[in-house]
């Protein structure tokens, strides 16, 4: 693969993991046990496919979770407004 195709598949995965957690954390606290599974299960499923790319390490990974999380948290405030 090419530097630039890594690049795409590696903001392809951050994004859906990033949008994984935020539905995970929405759910969560709409307290909905129907919700939180499906989206707990996604969630997972991002995380794993994230982790098991070849570029990405337990460093940039953890970045990428605090990035995630952070935006995840605007979002909700926002929401509750």
């Amino acid at each position: 693969m090419s530097e630039k195709t890594d690049k795409t598949d590696i903001a392809r995965l951050y994004k859906e993991f990033e949008e994984a957690l935020t539905d995970f954390v929405d759910a969560t606290l709409a307290a909905d046990d129907d919700v939180i599974l499906p989206r707990r299960v996604r969630l997972a499923t991002a995380r794993e496919r994230l982790r098991s790319h070849p570029e990405v390490n337990r460093e940039k990974y953890e970045r990428i979770v605090l990035k995630a999380w952070d935006f995840g948290k605007r979002s909700v405030s926002f929401s509750a407004r």
